[in-house]
């Protein structure tokens, strides 16, 4: 288990922030891209083999572990203010900016009875909000990793509220601000 992240900067590029019930074959695919596209080497499959293992508190800890220990110069888990810590739930991923790995979308295949799926990055998203929200615009896709749902700014004229200064004004950060569905349309 990761106490803090290795020296250096890194981004979140994706989440394990799903309450979703998965069954004995079905399998979770972890997919890495950089600017030129999938990272076959880094991307993995996950399969579940016990009941216990797809239980929502179980899984997305053990993706987390399996990140950490397998795939180089990205880590698994939650910041706390003792450093990076594995969860039971609501971990995120980075990656050390430097790698170039930008990206990371997690998918699952249920061969089983497969209730409620939340996908964490399903539809793409064009960025994990915060990052580079002065280029938001209508149409622009946020995966907000504070509820693990991905958000659409709207049209002209609330696409200018997806740009707001958030620190300033957090009304309407997607998915918690109290105004946010003034410019944001909930995706997945």
């Amino acid at each position: 288990m990761h106490t803090s992240l290795a020296c250096g900067k890194w981004s979140t590029i994706g989440c394990l922030n799903h309450h979703t019930q998965l069954f004995i074959g079905d399998v979770i695919s972890v997919t890495f891209s950089d600017m030129q596209g999938e990272l076959v080497d880094l991307s993995f499959d996950y399969k579940i083999t016990s009941l216990e293992q797809g239980e929502p508190h179980a899984w997305p800890r053990l993706v987390a572990e399996y990140i950490n220990v397998h795939v180089p110069l990205v880590s698994a888990g939650r910041m706390t203010k003792h450093g990076l810590v594995v969860a039971y739930r609501n971990n995120e991923i980075f990656a050390l900016e430097s790698s170039g790995i930008n990206k990371a979308q997690v998918e699952f295949h249920c061969v089983a009875k497969c209730d409620n799926l939340i996908q964490c990055n399903d539809q793409e998203y064009d960025y994990v909000y915060p990052q580079c929200s002065e280029n938001y615009n209508a149409g622009t896709k946020v995966l907000q990793l504070k509820t693990g749902y991905i958000y659409q700014c709207k049209a002209w004229p609330f696409s200018q509220f997806c740009r707001t200064n958030n620190d300033k004004d957090p009304s309407f950060e997607p998915g918690v601000g109290k105004s946010w569905a003034m410019a944001w349309t909930k995706v997945s």
